[in-house]
């Protein structure tokens, strides 16, 4: 599959069910919604009228004292929690990694975790902004030290043009440093204190140095790449549309391994120090060693109802004892489309359910979580969810509302000291603070000459199957160790945000 199609059957072929169930109808389905909603509310809040002598605290067989932040408002339209841990009691502590303390790779860590420490901000502004062209689902920012670094899908995505290439950017001001130009669209990148390394649709590894933006090597594999190089124990490992993973020296570009998966590689690899995790397009997981040795291999197969049309995209994330893997399916499904692996031995340890009754449609998925705490974060399609599940369990434990709703979701979130960052396609940049589940601010990146203020008619419905006006941000984020969170949009543009205050 090319990685056009890849775009193209999410956004644009209403025929395929699979791809757009309901989206036919969006504004009919709305309509008996909202009355039901109202049905259920009225319902819900007469039952706590009449009942409510008989179950405050403290009364036999009364519930206990609800904790801050729980309304009382019918359960049927608030998200419901089966954990322990209530609001204002998350252990919002991002997990060890073997990486740096740059945010120098996709999701800051090889883990893929997308977690970091780092100053919060209150008051978003937009502090720069960089015409980099078109930011598509791998166009990635890193940031090592002060530089920003990022590929371009250039003035047209999918097309060969003259901004298809590598940025350097000043994190301060935005000023570019460098540009390497390519000639077909460049996907992800990663980067250490000297070397950057970027992958690409005309099958090329790059190898840059990072102070001057000179390739030091290149490597032609032959095949697309569409995914987010691993830069680990010296070697860049790189998986392409063949299937193919190799594995890079990181000073001369000499190739010093290769493995073969089921299928495109399409959103890299991760790493716990240990063993190299790797997905196929055609589910097949393979765990490899750090000198590429076949450690175990894994097809997943779909549960009951689901069949065996699932395909991969996301890269894999490890949380905990587990490697998790995001899925696009034929259609919709009553559980998350979310499974896990034993990281050793590669038996699947859980699969995603829907234990706090978040929603009936659940959708394809094609981004990687975040991890924090006990916690997987992910931001879910069909819908306006940011969904948090149990890393141990895949057990859903709530959701929080963000935007309007949109039916595709591609962007993977970051997590900044207790709150979580989302780009969604609806063109908004949204913060929500783990301890209350509440959205703490929100700016609009859609256009760039609105300088943050969101459409006049920006609703439930501006999203659906692409924004009304603007453009969707379908990049993942990264967080640059001062705090400013730094992400670009299909409409060209690289942002970088901060505090008013700052």
């Amino acid at each position: 599959m090319s990685r056009r199609r890849d775009y193209v059957t999410f956004f644009a072929n209403r025929r395929r069910r699979g791809e757009f169930i309901f989206t036919h109808d969006g504004r009919r389905r709305l309509r008996w919604i909202l009355p039901a909603l109202v049905v259920a509310a009225a319902g819900g809040l007469a039952f706590w009228w009449f009942t409510r002598p008989s179950l405050e605290a403290g009364a036999p067989g009364g519930p206990d004292v609800p904790a801050a932040g729980v309304s009382t408002i019918p359960t049927i339209l608030q998200p419901m929690s089966t954990s322990n841990t209530g609001v204002g009691e998350v252990a919002a502590v991002c997990p060890p990694s073997v990486g740096g303390s740059d945010w120098g790779t996709f999701q800051a860590s090889p883990e893929r975790t997308g977690c970091r420490d780092a100053r919060l901000i209150d008051e978003p502004a937009i502090l720069w902004t960089a015409k980099v062209g078109v930011q598509g689902w791998l166009n990635n920012p890193v940031v090592v030290g002060d530089t920003v670094y990022v590929g371009s899908a250039g003035q047209v995505q999918f097309e060969a043009d003259a901004a298809d290439g590598i940025y350097a950017l000043d994190l301060a001001s935005g000023t570019r440093r460098w540009f390497l130009p390519a000639s077909l669209d460049v996907n992800g990148v990663a980067a250490d204190g000297s070397l950057v390394v970027a992958v690409g649709d005309e099958g090329l590894v790059w190898g840059i140095d990072a102070a001057t933006g000179l390739a030091l090597w290149t490597a032609n594999l032959g095949a697309a790449v569409f995914s987010n190089p691993l830069l680990v124990d010296g070697k860049a490992v790189v998986g392409d549309g063949s299937g193919t993973v190799s594995a890079f020296d990181l000073r001369s570009g000499q190739r010093q391994w290769r493995a073969t998966v089921a299928g495109a590689v399409r959103g890299g690899a991760a790493f716990d120090g240990e063993r190299i995790y790797v997905a196929g397009e055609q589910r097949e997981v393979v765990a490899l060693g750090l000198q590429g040795n076949v450690i175990w291999r894994t097809t997943i197969d779909g549960r009951a109802g689901e069949g065996n049309q699932l395909r991969i995209f996301a890269a894999p994330t490890v949380a905990g004892e587990a490697v998790v893997l995001a899925l696009v399916r034929g259609d919709v499904f009553g559980e998350p489309g979310l499974v896990a692996l034993d990281r050793v031995t590669g038996e699947i340890l859980w699969r995603a359910v829907d234990a706090a009754g978040i929603k009936s449609d659940w959708a394809n998925v094609r981004s990687s979580p975040a991890v924090v705490g006990d916690l997987l974060l992910y931001g879910e399609p069909y819908s306006n969810r940011l969904v948090a599940l149990g890393a141990a369990d895949g057990r859903t434990r709530w959701s929080t509302e963000v935007g309007a709703y949109c039916y595709p979701h591609w962007p993977s979130p970051a997590v900044v000291s207790g709150r979580v960052i989302l780009p969604r396609d609806d063109g908004g940049l949204y913060a929500v603070d783990l301890a209350t589940r509440a959205e703490v601010w929100a700016i609009y990146l859609g256009q760039q000459s609105r300088n943050g203020a969101f459409p006049d008619d920006f609703d439930d419905e501006f999203c659906l199957r692409q924004p009304r006006v603007g453009a969707a941000l379908i990049a993942s984020p990264a967080v640059a160790n001062n705090g400013v969170v730094l992400v670009g949009s299909l409409e060209g543009y690289l942002f970088a945000i901060g505090d008013a205050g700052w």
